[in-house]
């Protein structure tokens, strides 16, 4: 028996149909007994296991092996007109992921980064999560007397230890996460909406391995990970059902799931007795 209960026939939003977007949309549906699921993006086509799909063939796809509602809505998280329309059309969310971000020419150094490329990753990874909040309240979307909501605060886990690997990326993921860890009882006590966020190492899809050289870089981050192997989207799914879950008592917490990789690694070799 699960020590976790969520509340069922309710709406689920996930901004971001990546990786982990697909991952959570595929199962979401009968984890929590959804009446309705959106999922949005930025474009009307995604890569699903290197075939590109229509956003509204996944969609149908799930809705068919389902009970569920499966909705595909196709928006810029920049514009406040295209989010707010899409919340007026989608009322009573219970629940939401906000898993949508880039990451502008990963491993090249700071100096070397063009006012394009760092202005860009805040205008999706942080000003489109204050976006969505934004509209969502002020359209009165979000389900009362609670809406759980899940923001990947990183999909490197390296916000304040890997400068390099991203600095546009990391620097907007520095901005959200302040905005969960400032703003997050606000939300709760203004709006009902209780936050939390996710910084997940890297997973083996294309937004890290966008070249030879991200490539390289996330076996390098898999052959020193503490518990083996990568994360992967079954980790973070658990981490969010967890967020979710009516018994979470979190406000604010962003939640580490890398398996280990950022901690502390000692420097003086092994105790040995």
């Amino acid at each position: 028996m699960s020590p976790h209960t969520y509340d069922s026939d309710a709406t689920a939003m996930i901004v971001g149909v990546g990786l982990m977007g697909q991952y959570m949309a595929r199962n979401v549906p009968f984890w929590l007994g959804l009446k309705k699921l959106v999922l949005v993006d930025h474009v009307s086509h995604i890569n699903v296991g290197g075939i590109n799909t229509a956003l509204s063939d996944f969609a149908a796809e799930i809705a068919s092996v389902s009970q569920t509602a499966v909705v595909a809505e196709t928006v810029d998280v920049r514009s406040e007109d295209e989010v707010r329309t899409l919340f007026e059309k989608h009322q009573g969310i219970r629940y939401l992921q906000y898993t949508a971000g880039i990451s502008p020419r990963p491993l090249t150094a700071p100096e070397n980064l063009t006012r394009e490329d760092v202005m860009g990753a805040c205008e999706v990874n942080l000003w489109g999560a204050h976006n969505v909040l934004k509209q969502g309240i002020n359209t009165g979307a979000f389900a009362q007397p609670r809406t759980h909501g899940v923001i990947i605060t990183s999909t490197s886990a390296t916000v304040g230890s890997e400068g390099r690997a991203s600095a546009a990326y990391e620097e907007s993921k520095g901005g959200l996460l302040n905005l969960l860890r400032l703003q997050s009882r606000y939300f709760t006590e203004k709006h009902g909406i209780v936050l939390n966020g996710l910084a997940p190492s890297p997973l083996r899809g294309p937004m890290a391995a966008q070249n030879e050289v991200s490539a390289g870089r996330l076996q390098s981050v898999e052959d020193m990970m503490p518990l083996g192997g990568l994360t992967d989207p079954s980790h973070i799914a658990a981490a969010t059902m967890f967020f979710w879950a009516n018994e979470c008592w979190c406000v604010g917490e962003v939640l580490t799931t890398d398996g280990g990789y950022t901690k502390h690694r000692p420097i003086y070799g092994a105790l040995d007795a």
